[in-house]
């Protein structure tokens, strides 16, 4: 046992500094950097400030096609949530003649600014992070720089940390703390976005490993990189212990009292050679009428060769598969850093089974027949409309969506306030109820905003009339989902006799005749 042990370490040791070598990194023309195979972005992509987890921002690597790495930045906590405070990019120079791009990013509630010089230094990338003055007070601890990892492509894979072997979980189980909320840096618009239970205190993610050196995957070519730091500790994190869209963190902080370059990481990214991704047939999952014009786009790497042809094929009752169209592909043209070309395919009208092969690349199959569009929106008005229903209890089978919400009702926001997600309030309350007084009657009806727990009122009007015009143009009887407004009950798949459409549209309204009823107006 120990001697495979002791194989199996040399393997991944060996792997670990088994980095291909291949082209040196260059800065291209549309300000990113980028080898075959590899890209690495420096705030092509902003934070928003108004959606901070968005996971799209900041320094992102592009590794064999797929965005493995982003949020590459100065950041003041170790596992950034959604409503942390993200910098502002106040400056970007792109400097071809060096190879690197430089940027200032501004922490304006702290007067905090700190340089950002990303470099490409042969086969490996270089970051730097500068201060022209020391951290203030109360950022000692809590700034540092993070670059995260995207779980699903690192999980049970193994790393390295100083030599020292280990796994990335499946799961979030690494340790924590509570700290008191004093000690919290501040949050949006300096709110505290956590529920504390009464506790006065917030949970802080404790490390999973630390060292001057971290090699993520050495067993898989397309995602082994290294990360290393001369000059600063590297922590590594999970952040999906506070949030399930956290990702894998490495981080380290910045040292109190000093200016100058006061980080360095390099990271080595390994490189397939000659690698180039595979080309992404786009077509209708819904499926094509025989009349219809039918156009497939194929997205392909700036370094795959056109083919002259794709063809299609189609699926017989017996399993069979034959080749019955083959066409001309047609180019489009370039856009960021893929080339795209068509293959048109309208002639074929008869209805079947299909896929379209490019080459060795083929798509899931798709019909062609005149009712591919006939149930296009059961799914929609059977489980996506029903589940967003706000002050309802939905159930479907054995499943509970969400119990009954907002059952205490809601309070008049004060004047002067400035929410969350587009929630404000102006220098009057606009109502008779005074500032934080409980308002009787709105919590009824009404849908969530797509994928959240509030009600957007200027939403909720564009639902409801969206409704009312399908009912009065196309008058669907589709009746799936029981729905009882006394019982505050929705259940799936039940049909309770009267068409969905009308009670989706009831739902809506009652919400907006509650807020016209009992504040006069709807808000």
């Amino acid at each position: 046992m120990r001697k495979r042990l002791r194989i199996y370490s040399l393997m991944l040791l060996a792997g670990a500094f088994s980095f291909a070598q291949g082209q040196d990194i260059k800065l291209n023309d549309l300000e990113y950097f980028e080898r075959q195979g590899l890209n690495v972005l420096v705030y092509n992509n902003l934070f928003t400030g108004g959606f901070n987890d968005e996971k799209n921002a900041g320094i992102e690597i592009i590794h064999h096609g797929v965005r493995t790495s982003q949020g590459g930045a100065v950041r003041l906590s170790s596992t950034p949530e959604q409503w942390d405070l993200v910098p502002d990019v106040t400056r970007r120079t792109v400097n071809k003649a060096s190879n690197s791009i430089e940027s200032v990013l501004a922490y304006k509630d702290f007067g905090f600014e700190s340089r950002v010089v990303v470099s490409a230094k042969g086969q490996k990338i270089q970051i730097s992070v500068f201060l022209d003055k020391p951290l203030p007070k109360e950022l000692e601890g809590k700034a540092g720089f993070n670059l995260e990892f995207l779980p699903s492509q690192y999980w049970n894979k193994t790393y390295l940390t100083d030599g020292r072997i280990n796994r990335f979980s499946r799961y979030p189980v690494t340790n924590t703390i509570t700290l008191p909320n004093s000690e919290k840096a501040k949050q949006y618009k300096g709110y505290r976005t956590y529920d504390d239970r009464g506790t006065e205190r917030f949970v802080e993610p404790l490390p999973i490993e630390s060292g001057q050196s971290f090699t993520l995957a050495p067993e898989d070519p397309e995602r082994m990189l290294k990360v290393s730091s001369q000059d600063s500790e590297i922590l590594l994190y999970d952040g999906r212990v506070l949030a399930q869209n956290g990702w894998y963190v490495l981080r380290s902080l910045l040292p109190a009292g000093q200016t100058g370059e006061v980080l360095t990481w390099d990271i080595d990214i390994n490189t397939i050679d000659n690698w180039i991704r595979e080309p992404n047939i786009g077509f209708s999952q819904v499926g094509y009428l025989p009349g219809q014009r039918k156009v497939s786009v194929i997205e392909l790497d700036k370094n795959d060769k056109v083919l002259e042809t794709a063809a299609l094929y189609k699926l017989e009752e017996d399993g069979s598969q034959k080749e019955v169209f083959s066409g001309s592909i047609v180019p489009w043209g370039d856009y960021f850093k893929y080339h795209y070309v068509k293959f048109d395919f309208s002639e074929v009208n008869k209805p079947g089974i299909y896929y379209i092969k490019y080459g060795e690349q083929k798509t899931n199959n798709f019909i062609i027949a005149d009712n591919v569009y006939n149930n296009i929106t059961d799914a929609t008005s059977d489980i996506w409309i029903p589940i967003h229903m706000n002050h309802m209890f939905v159930r479907e089978g054995y499943r509970v969506w969400h119990g009954e919400p907002f059952k205490d009702g809601y309070l008049q926001a004060p004047p002067n306030t400035d929410h969350f997600d587009l929630h404000w309030q102006g220098p009057t309350t606009d109502t008779k109820y005074e500032a934080l007084e409980l308002i009787p009657g709105l919590n009824i009806g009404g849908f969530f905003d797509a994928g959240d727990f509030d009600i957007e009122t200027g939403s909720n009007i564009s639902v409801v009339q969206n409704l009312v015009r399908i009912w009065e143009n196309f008058k669907p009887l589709r009746d799936k989902t029981f729905v009882n407004q006394e019982q505050r009950y929705v259940e799936l798949h039940r049909p309770d006799g009267i068409p969905d459409v009308l009670q989706f549209i009831e739902h809506g309204t009652l919400n907006l005749v509650a807020q016209a009823e009992n504040i006069g107006h709807m808000a």
